[in-house]
């Protein structure tokens, strides 16, 4: 057992994981640390410099207003505004500084996460590609269903991680050539567990959390790891287990050809409120051929399709380590 989680901590995932959250963390903490230090020191120039005029001109003027309690306290509160109203701009433009520090780095991590995807489906023995084309057709389809920016970030990194857990699954199970017995499909269930404690590890990692858990939840409850049904199940994963199956079939695999559009719905058609979210699937029905004809055949113009449709919700959904936030 004690060597078994050596080697789950440190697996490629681990490792990447626990990069990208010291890489995050350090980042915002120093672009955070900066604009604490100029606003603090432009808030003691200005709030000096209107002080020290304010006593030249009470010492001109001879005022005796300013010189008694009263005039102190007024000249106290009105310096105290002026400094305020004038560090509004500077807060404002120093936060959208902090925000766009922010956004390039969860950019970044979209990268990061499709190193995890790829590296998860090598180690599977995935079609080329599987990890990118289910999370394309996980993001046009939160598209059309109307999903909100937060919503398809989510499901975007758990459709780029769903299977993260086959990273520490023993070989003997994954690279198994025939049919695995009861009790080594047991264990593969055990990925989903492995999965949910990598993503668990970072916080910017933990929006994949829907999917991991539940994409092989089925619709009537006969799914695992706990048997959700219906509703029970996070929307994001009902969305991700149409797009699994379809892409599984629609791709050249050993043991069959590929699949046309129209025979991968007839086929998926027969799961309709077992497998899949009955609703889900009428609309998937919808878009899935349109969606099928827009993607790139090729890893490099997915990369480029997904960053181009993720960004501007990727500019909208910025996620602030919460110990980094005072």
């Amino acid at each position: 057992m004690a060597t078994d989680r050596k080697q789950h901590d440190l697996s490629p995932a681990a490792v990447a994981t626990s990069w990208l959250h010291r890489r995050l963390s350090c980042a915002l903490e120093a672009a955070h640390g900066r604009l604490r230090r100029r606003v603090t020191a432009m808030a003691l120039a200005i709030a000096v410099t209107f002080g020290s005029g304010a006593f030249w001109y009470s010492s001109l003027t001879g005022s005796e207003l300013a010189a008694g309690a009263f005039g102190a306290a007024a000249l106290a509160t009105v310096v105290s505004l002026l400094t305020a109203v004038a560090l509004y701009p500077v807060l404002r433009l120093r936060n959208r500084g902090l925000l766009q520090a922010a956004s390039t780095i969860s950019h970044d991590n979209i990268d990061l996460l499709s190193v995890l995807g790829k590296l998860t489906e090598l180690r599977d023995g995935e079609t080329a590609g599987h990890n990118l084309r289910v999370t394309a057709y996980t993001l046009l389809f939160a598209e059309a269903l109307g999903f909100s920016p937060d919503e398809i970030v989510r499901a975007t990194k758990g459709a780029l991680l769903h299977d993260v857990g086959k990273m520490v699954m023993p070989d003997r199970i994954l690279q198994k050539p025939g049919p695995l017995t009861p009790s080594e499909r047991a264990e593969m269930t055990e990925h989903v567990r492995y999965g949910l404690e990598i993503v668990s590890q970072s916080h910017s990692l933990q929006d994949a959390t829907p999917v991991v858990a539940g994409h092989h939840e089925h619709y009537d409850g006969t799914g695992y790891p706990l048997g959700l049904k219906a509703e029970d199940i996070p929307r994001e994963a009902r969305l991700f287990a149409l797009v699994d199956v379809f892409d599984a079939l629609t791709s050249p695999r050993v043991y069959k050809p590929a699949f046309s559009v129209q025979e991968a719905l007839a086929t998926m058609a027969d799961g309709r409120g077992s497998h899949f979210d009955p609703a889900m699937f009428d609309r998937f029905v919808q878009v899935a051929p349109a969606f099928a004809a827009q993607l790139p055949g090729d890893e490099t113009g997915l990369t480029q399709l997904l960053m181009d449709r993720l960004s501007p919700y990727l500019d909208q959904v910025v996620h602030l380590e919460p110990e980094l936030v005072e």
